[in-house]
């Protein structure tokens, strides 16, 4: 039996990270076509806090953050066949009416929702499901090959570490990827050849070794002055792609930039799982109390997150 209440992470009215706050709520009830997902962990990202101030779209009295996670099944609608109550999930729906992420529970459309792969960690499968989709478009959109030598610029954030990832160990691509000293060894480990510092002074030198003749395309995931000089080693027409909402917009003359989302569907979940397979993620995850909302705000805020920030729902 669900209860009738639970905890969430409320916002009433636009503005900082001190908006936040726990509050009980009615769980929500169950309608056709969905499942309600008792929550493990929930991901936090930027979009969360563009929202809360009010950036992105209209914040209500009682609006809840949040637009994936992990859990599992605490009911199912009766025309809801391919999940069953104590299936371990995770979730994406970005426009969720009913309710979003930052709470003890979730009412989910079904086709926004999948098994976790056996082998992973809940930190792992709440932390991924958005970014791992976005991951997922850009590079469908570049049609990335085994073959190809891929810049992934901005590679420690969620998005970029999915990228490189999933080119990398997936795909088979060459992967060269940006990172600051202290996330080098980090995209290392989730596959990348090479990994350059951007504001290094001897980067120009560490592009030229990384890819002599030119990268095949680009994975931008952050925008800036760094970016230049990274692109002017793109070959000849090679593509950029990036997700909505870099800013500014990247662009190199002569080549063609995708500007792309990770929309959520029954089909992009069952991509990415087919994609990871019997395959671990070594995703770095920084891991936050759903009492501790508004601090994993404000270090969302101040930038430079390794891997993915995640708030633990149930202990």
């Amino acid at each position: 039996m669900l209860p009738k209440r639970m905890k969430a992470a409320v916002v009433d009215r636009p503005g900082p990270a001190e908006n936040i706050h726990i509050q009980s709520v009615a769980v929500p009830k169950l309608t056709r076509g969905h499942v309600i997902i008792a929550l493990d962990y929930a991901g936090v990202g930027i979009w969360d806090a563009e929202l809360r101030s009010g950036n992105w779209g209209t914040i209500r009295r009682g609006t809840i953050l949040g637009i994936d996670g992990s859990g599992t099944v605490a009911a199912a609608a009766s025309d809801v066949k391919r999940l069953r109550v104590g299936d371990r999930v995770y979730a994406y729906s970005y426009a969720n009416l009913v309710g979003r992420f930052y709470a003890e529970y979730v009412s989910v459309p079904a086709d926004r929702v999948e098994r976790v792969p056996a082998q992973l960690e809940q930190r792992i499968a709440g932390a991924i499901p958005c970014v791992a989709i976005t991951a997922q478009s850009g590079l469908r959109a570049l049609e990335t090959k085994s073959d190809q030598d891929l810049l992934v610029f901005g590679a420690s954030g969620g998005v970029g570490s999915l990228a490189v990832w999933l080119a990398a160990n997936v795909i088979g691509a060459s992967v060269t990827a940006t990172g600051r000293p202290d996330a080098r060894q980090y995209v290392r480990r989730l596959g990348a050849v090479r990994a350059i510092d951007p504001h290094s002074p001897a980067r120009e030198a560490a592009i030229k070794r990384a890819a002599p003749t030119g990268f095949d395309q680009a994975f931008i995931t952050a925008g800036g002055e760094d970016l230049s000089p990274f692109l002017a080693h793109l070959k000849s027409g090679a593509p950029l792609a990036f997700p909505n909402g870099v800013e500014p917009e990247p662009h190199a003359e002569g080549h063609s930039a995708l500007a792309f989302d990770g929309k959520t569907s029954r089909t992009a979940f069952k991509d990415l799982n087919k994609a990871i397979g019997s395959r671990t993620i070594p995703l770095r995850v920084q891991v936050f109390s759903l009492e501790r909302v508004v601090d994993a705000h404000r270090r969302i805020e101040r930038g430079h997150v390794i891997g993915k920030i995640v708030l633990r729902i149930h202990r």
